[in-house]
């Protein structure tokens, strides 16, 4: 049965369509959700005749906005505006490929998106028959067996050279079985190896974008390893390809590139386990970290769970999640370590430096896959950062001072960082994990979260400013008064000192002992 909130645009659809005598046929997503009584987020459309300016019309009749998509196969969009009931609908119609409807459909990239369905005013009024269902079947236009593949969860290919054709459709081939919850057909694997080489002529617009669409699934770990397994991987990434054989301390129980993937597996588990939206759920059950197939009863619980369902939920302003920012952090954080691998006189491996190197490959990454300013630095900073939480749980004593430095110079970031560093913790032990020092990492990484999501501090004014540390040191203006401007600022947000005098007396032992003042507490 039709969506009672499409039946209307549909409708209209049919009876504008008829009155230009253009025939038109429902396909890919649309006709597929239609059939599993889903109901569809936008309707794409395909026409014997001029989508861009049929899409252009429609536009002008329905008072929505039209965009130009393909000018060489005559595509263009409608969007009509949410109103009451409706959320906003995107119409994208495109020009047939090929002299007929069967032609199209067999040069589209999988079985279960070459199905179509046609959109006249006779077969809406059939669905609306008790057997509407039947009806809806017989009228199904599936010359590749996608309703069959569909029913069998099988993802295929419409024909040998599908992936060649278009090599983009090696990264959507995951993200299909990511979503629809599809097995891979036997041969799709050798189809995408054989056509995977082809990504590197792909534009980094595009690569991104399909990139983005398998992170954001939920369940995108186990479909980043199918690539890995397909050999796209690293020619999306070449970055990555001589991690796959760098070998690492025994503390580590994989090597660089499988320890990567793994953490990104560790990711998505504990991020599994945040009170998110349904969307951002798992259809079907994940691959669980090797830690937590050894040790079942893991907890996964985080604190400040909503706060960081919130945060990772975040929808920026270029329509990513932040979520599938950080898996892409998470994929590359350890790029950099073949790169600076050292084997010291007693044998023990040394990556000094990595995080540094590894955060200005990110950068490279990022430019070629043509990423907003913003999201390069975001992962860029986790890379760089990744090792911090690290450093500090390594010192004696963490003070207050070195909570806020950390969170100083990872900003909004820092919960990211630390939840990076829970996800390499387990993945770096694997097997080896201890069940007790993982709920002591848990709670270490909540007193961390207590200065940043906790009690809010109220908001303080500078207990000094420039002009005064020039006054009462007698010093010239320079870059001297921001460093010791930081340092006050630390130990007044750390709690250390509340005065002005206590202040001045800070500034003037950085002075006295600049190198010992400068480092980390």
């Amino acid at each position: 049965m039709i969506p009672p909130t499409l039946l209307p645009v549909l409708t209209y659809l049919a009876d504008f369509f008829a009155h230009h005598h253009v025939p038109v046929w429902m396909i890919g997503g649309t006709s597929r959700d239609l059939i599993r009584g889903v109901v569809p987020t936008d309707v794409d459309l395909v026409v014997d005749g001029d989508g861009m300016a049929l899409a252009r019309t429609l536009a002008d009749r329905l008072d929505g906005s039209f965009v130009p998509l393909d000018g060489e196969h005559c595509t263009g969009r409608t969007v009509l505006p949410a109103r009451a009931n409706t959320p906003t609908l995107y119409l994208d119609i495109a020009r047939l490929r090929a002299p007929s409807i069967d032609g199209d459909l067999r040069l589209r990239d999988f079985s279960i998106n070459a199905m179509a369905l046609p959109l006249t005013p006779h077969l809406l009024a059939l669905w609306a028959e008790p057997d509407g269902a039947n009806q809806l079947h017989t009228a199904l236009l599936d010359p590749t067996g996608g309703l069959a593949d569909l029913y069998a969860g099988t993802l295929r290919a419409t024909g040998p050279a599908s992936m060649a054709d278009d090599p983009l459709r090696t990264l959507r081939a995951p993200r299909f079985a990511a979503t629809l919850n599809l097995s891979p057909a036997p041969e799709l694997a050798a189809q995408i190896r054989a056509a995977a080489p082809g990504l590197a002529r792909i534009a980094g617009e595009r690569l991104r974008d399909e990139l983005f669409k398998l992170l954001e699934t939920p369940s995108s770990a186990v479909w980043i390893e199918y690539l890995d397994a397909c050999g796209a991987l690293t020619i999306l990434f070449p970055e990555l390809e001589a991690a796959r054989t760098c070998t690492q301390p025994r503390i580590h129980f994989l090597p660089v590139l499988a320890h990567m993937l793994e953490t990104v597996t560790s990711l998505e588990w504990i991020i599994q386990g945040l009170p998110l939206a349904s969307n951002l759920r798992p259809p079907f059950a994940p691959r669980l970290p090797v830690a937590v197939q050894t040790y079942p009863h893991l907890s996964r619980a985080m604190p400040y769970a909503d706060e960081y369902a919130r945060l990772l939920g975040e929808m920026r302003s270029n329509g990513r999640r932040r979520l599938a920012l950080l898996k892409l952090a998470t994929l590359i954080h350890d790029n950099a370590k073949p790169q600076t691998k050292q084997v010291n006189p007693d044998g023990k491996v040394s990556f000094y430096g990595h995080q540094e190197l590894g955060a200005e490959v990110a950068t490279q990454i990022a430019k070629r896959l043509r990423m907003s300013r913003q999201d390069s630095a975001y992962i860029s900073l986790i890379v760089r950062e990744h090792m911090r939480p690290g450093q500090l749980r390594a010192g004696e004593v963490l003070t207050p001072r070195a909570v806020v430095r950390f969170f100083r110079d990872t900003g909004d970031a820092g919960p990211d960082v630390l939840l990076h560093e829970l996800a390499d913790h387990m993945a770096t032990r694997g097997p080896n994990l201890q069940p007790e020092h993982w709920e002591i990492h848990r709670t270490w990484i909540r007193e961390l979260l207590d200065v940043h999501w906790g009690v809010p501090v109220e908001h303080r004014q500078p207990l000094v400013r420039g002009d005064d540390l020039i006054r009462e040191l007698k010093i010239a203006p320079g870059p001297e008064i921001g460093r010791l401007l930081r340092g006050i600022g630390e130990a007044q947000a750390s709690g250390e000192i509340s005065s002005y005098a206590e202040a001045i007396a800070l500034a003037q032992r950085m002075l006295n002992e600049p190198e010992e003042s400068t480092k980390p507490a």
